[in-house]
């Protein structure tokens, strides 16, 4: 009987999550009435104004409220919600705000759709490692079976479609924090296959048009059937964190020392390497090169720990810190971090800004947790608004504030570095890493090297960002709720951090696995 229920309970929660599924793609075509837009329009303004702190920060509530207006007026006809996405996305993305964004209503597949292409083996455009170039979307990487293709070659069109013409679309609805333009290019190309799948669906094969210096030429790619793949970079070994197998240990130790770097380490299986990953560089061996992909995973207290005792045990004189890609993260974990990089004590940020004593209870909670959480929400929920409500100050000035972690003093750590420093940078070092960046900006004892940071000098609206849904169109929209502001500032407005020594690898340098950057230091190093 107990089975019965199972299989019967099992087949309910099949049926229902199929036509869950059906409904929402059938939803993503039906257009929406003009009345219905309007509504849409005026709750993301409304909602915008009430929760999003220093909305004017970039642009003036005139020029904003004047944006609205003329989406009401060019609405005049029912519209899909993903054409409806292109109208407001941009009215959003003119806040300057990259945090905040609407996205288009992509395409869902129903779990058994998925685990059949996840079976069927690699599609045709994840075989293609490509990256967005002065306006181009340039070959790096060919996991094809075809090595014909050349490396450096402009994709021209994808089953008839022109990265170029994407991205003329969907430009407008990005944005860095503030004014500048190298959060963009990195932001459309790690979206850019998203906006793909959208315009072509998914495919088994796809004819692409290659440009290679003159020479155009024509390729039609196919899935690439799955195969079983063997693990990853191994384990950390003594103390050099660039993940290498201990060949001493058994399969069975070995293999239980992986999983537990991999916890505290964290580790992206995209890239297949640690998150926080160390090597010491240079012949002898007394500079350190920790790299660190973001600051949402592994555990960073016991991490950091062990790497920063690994740095003081060389006698490390001099640290490169890589935060280029680096999109951020929890920000306890670079107020840790930066204790390593001072000798004194040190507040990080200053009191976040937010609109009223309620805001932060717009989290959202309940739509991002699973119905089986709810008990346990329930309990932690009145808590969380009591103390939030009383943990948020009204200043004379009539700004309202709340203080995170990073607004606190701080004791340096006792193995703190004190030696010399590079920061490496670009475009796609945002948020925290930006928070992080500001704060070593200060220091007279630390170089930048790369390209102006994504994220903004002065901060960043952030901290607790719920995804609301537009009511009518449904359309996914996500705001933060806390403007973060550093302690260290600069009177250059809507800018990243500015690199001291400016460097930009050329597609030949990419092509080639040839580090600029990080050659440049190693360089200067060496000269001292």
């Amino acid at each position: 009987m107990k089975t019965k229920v199972i299989i019967y309970f099992a087949l309910l929660v099949f049926v229902v999550s199929c036509q869950s599924v059906e409904q929402y793609n059938k939803h993503r075509e039906t257009s929406i009435s003009v009345q219905k837009l309007q509504e849409d329009v005026n709750y993301v303004q409304k909602t915008l104004y009430k929760l999003h702190p220093s909305t004017n920060l970039y642009i003036s509530k005139e020029a904003l409220d004047s944006k609205f207006d003329s989406i009401r007026r060019v609405i005049t006809q029912p519209l899909t919600p993903n054409e409806f996405q292109l109208l407001i996305a941009p009215v959003i993305a003119s806040v300057h705000q990259g945090h905040m964004y609407i996205n288009p209503l992509y395409k869902k597949y129903t779990k058994k759709e998925q685990k059949q292409f996840k079976k069927m083996g690699d599609g045709p455009i994840t075989q293609l490692g490509y990256e967005w170039i002065d306006n181009k979307l340039v070959l790096l990487k060919n996991k094809t079976t075809d090595k014909s293709i050349k490396l450096g070659s402009e994709i021209i069109s994808i089953k008839s479609v022109k990265p170029i013409d994407l991205y003329q679309k969907y430009y407008k609805t990005l944005t860095s924090d503030g004014y500048n333009t190298t959060y963009i290019r990195k932001a459309f190309g790690k979206r850019f296959s998203s906006y793909l799948i959208e315009n072509i669906g998914i495919n088994d094969s796809v004819e692409v048009v290659f440009q290679y210096k003159d020479s155009v030429y024509i390729k039609c790619i196919k899935r690439l059937q799955k195969e079983n793949k063997v693990a990853t970079k191994s384990v950390a070994k003594n103390d050099n964190l660039n993940p290498k197998e201990n060949k001493n240990n058994s399969k069975k130790e070995s293999t239980n020392k992986i999983k537990k770097n991999k916890k505290i380490y964290g580790f992206d299986a995209s890239k297949n390497e640690y998150v926080k990953s160390l090597k010491f560089i240079t012949k002898d061996s007394t500079t350190a090169y920790l790299k660190i992909l973001n600051f949402s995973t592994g555990r960073y207290k016991k991490a950091y720990g062990k790497i920063f005792d690994s740095i003081q045990k060389r006698g490390c004189k001099t640290l490169i810190l890589d935060l280029r890609d680096n999109p951020g993260g929890r920000i306890s974990e670079i107020v840790n971090l930066y204790g390593y990089f001072t000798s004194s004590n040190y507040t990080l940020t200053q009191p976040a800004i937010v609109t009223s004593k309620t805001s932060l209870w717009h989290i959202d909670l309940f739509s991002r947790i699973p119905k089986i959480a709810y008990p346990v929400a329930g309990v932690f929920y009145p808590v969380y608004i009591t103390y939030t409500y009383l943990a948020t100050q009204k200043q004379a000035t009539g700004v309202y504030t709340y203080k995170l972690e990073s607004a606190y003093e701080e004791q340096s750590k006792a193995n703190a570095f004190k030696g010399k420093m590079y920061v490496l940078i670009n475009g796609g070092s945002f948020s925290a890493s930006c928070l992080l960046s500001s704060a070593l900006k200060s220091r007279e004892n630390v170089v930048f090297v790369g390209e102006e940071t994504g994220g903004d000098f002065n901060g960043t609206v952030a901290g607790f960002m719920p995804i609301k849904k537009l009511p009518n169109s449904k359309l996914p929209w996500r705001l933060g709720l806390m403007d973060i502001r550093p302690v260290n500032q600069t009177n250059t407005k809507g800018h990243g951090i500015y690199p001291d020594i400016p460097l930009i690898p050329t597609v030949q340098d990419k092509l080639k696995n040839i580090d600029v950057e990080l050659n440049w230091i190693i360089n200067d190093i060496e000269k001292k």
